[in-house]
């Protein structure tokens, strides 16, 4: 039997870009898709090119984030971050996973006495 191990590392590298992108936009994983809209305006207003020259680099991850959460048909082998490296990335995700943790612990406690 030939297993097909690309699809996991494609579904990884999906996952990761997903929980940067969330952070570079500054949104929750349950906030609606008006919310992500009104956040990359205000960034995309804030750091576009011809306002400050220097953050174009910025500029173009905050569209890469954009991209990233509102079109599902995106191709992720094209899409790259400017600003970020593969440690940040990893380095979101541990900070994801410990943040759903704590969120899952004091949800249960809720559960329990509330």
């Amino acid at each position: 039997m030939i297993y097909d191990f690309s699809f996991q590392q494609r579904f990884k590298k999906i996952k990761l870009y997903e929980i940067a992108a969330r952070k570079i936009l500054g949104v929750k994983e349950t906030d609606p898709i008006w919310i992500i809209r009104h956040n990359y305006l205000k960034l995309a207003k804030q750091y576009h090119p011809d306002i400050n020259p220097k953050t174009s680099d910025l500029f173009k991850d905050i569209n890469t984030a954009y991209a990233i959460l509102t079109k599902k048909d995106l191709d992720m082998d094209s899409i790259k971050f400017y600003t970020l490296s593969l440690e940040d990335l990893e380095r979101f995700e541990e900070e994801y996973k410990m943040e759903k943790d704590k969120n899952n612990y004091y949800e249960n406690w809720r559960k329990r006495f509330f």
